[in-house]
């Protein structure tokens, strides 16, 4: 299944504490069983954001892994995940 997952960064998070957090989900998921589990992941940053914005498009099979990205990046951010179809223009409803 294919997520979008909107992130906008808490206004009380300084660029230390996104950093760090960011950091923090690297090392974890690298050692976790969850490492892997997504077949694509796609991070975009809004330009010029204030908070910072941020979007990523993951494809997984299990949405436990989405959640796990989601519980680890809320301290910092705001985040809801969204699963999504793709489709054609001459598909939309």
């Amino acid at each position: 299944m294919i997520f979008v997952v909107v992130g906008e960064a808490r206004p009380t998070a300084t660029l230390e504490q996104i950093q760090a957090n960011r950091q923090a989900y690297v090392t974890w998921e690298a050692g976790s069983s969850y490492a892997g589990m997504y077949r694509t992941l796609a991070r975009y940053e809004v330009v010029g954001a204030s908070p910072k914005k941020t979007f990523w498009v993951m494809q997984a099979d299990d949405p436990v892994v989405i959640h796990e990205l989601v519980e680890h990046f809320a301290d910092v951010w705001q985040i809801t995940a969204y699963p999504v179809v793709q489709r054609t223009i001459g598909e939309a409803a």
